[in-house]
């Protein structure tokens, strides 16, 4: 009997997983206070995912780019709407009059939701982070950075 409930269970649990990935890889763009850029999503297990970015942001007289990478973790909610959490780095430059360059780690926060009709998912995340910035070699910047949040569309495979 014990056999039999231990072997239910894991039934259960494999097929409660294998429902946490609604697709294996997505491409998309996305925008917000982040900037604008590009996004790849890829699968690496059944609640697991990598989530690569580039991302570019423009103020007065400066232009950035960000390239990041996070791992996540993917949280089932109900139907095609997912909650995911993980960290992530990332490097980047920014030039004006004075190039900076700059590393990062930050948190990943959002949700995701994967249309069942049509091959796309929209999302809505969060990164807060600590960014260290050089500029000439000379002086060194830490930064706590929590406006930085992104509204996505991708195309889902």
């Amino acid at each position: 009997m014990k056999k039999l409930i231990i072997a239910i269970s894991v039934l259960f649990l494999s097929l409660t997983v294998a429902q946490a990935q609604p697709y294996k890889a997505a491409f998309g763009l996305e925008g917000g206070f982040g900037g604008v850029g590009v996004t790849y999503k890829q699968f690496t297990g059944p609640s697991n995912f990598f989530d690569y970015k580039a991302n570019l942001r423009f103020g007065k007289g400066y232009t950035s780019l960000m390239v990041t990478d996070t791992f996540d973790w993917n949280v089932p909610i109900t139907g095609g709407l997912q909650f995911f959490y993980g960290l992530g780095v990332g490097v980047g430059a920014t030039f004006a009059s004075t190039s900076v360059f700059s590393a990062a780690v930050f948190g990943n926060l959002g949700f995701e939701y994967a249309f069942s009709a049509v091959p796309f998912a929209i999302s809505i995340d969060w990164n807060p982070g600590y960014y260290m910035s050089i500029a000439n070699g000379l002086y060194g910047a830490f930064g706590w950075d929590h406006y930085v949040a992104n509204v996505g569309l991708k195309y889902t495979f």
